[in-house]
């Protein structure tokens, strides 16, 4: 899918439906859909880069529009 499709971010979503386990070095904030996909969205914490993560496999986000969405999402979620 292309990073150009539009993210939605729904903070604290149900992301263990896409990835079974927390993985070391990463924050799981939810869930992110690009177009047709869905998974869990990651935070690296080692770099911040904001990702998508479905079965072990891991896709880059455009982070421009990412942290957009999610600081869109938290926004209108109260801040959780």
């Amino acid at each position: 899918m292309s990073n150009l499709a539009k993210l939605t971010i729904t903070p604290g979503g149900p992301w263990r439906l896409y990835q079974h386990a927390a993985v070391p070095g990463w924050e799981m904030l939810g869930t992110v859909q690009r177009g047709d996909e869905i998974g869990a969205l990651a935070r690296a914490t080692a770099t911040g880069n904001l990702v998508m993560m479905r079965a072990g496999a891991v896709s880059m986000l455009n982070q421009r529009k990412a942290a957009a969405a999610l600081a869109a999402a938290e926004k209108t979620d109260g801040g959780t």
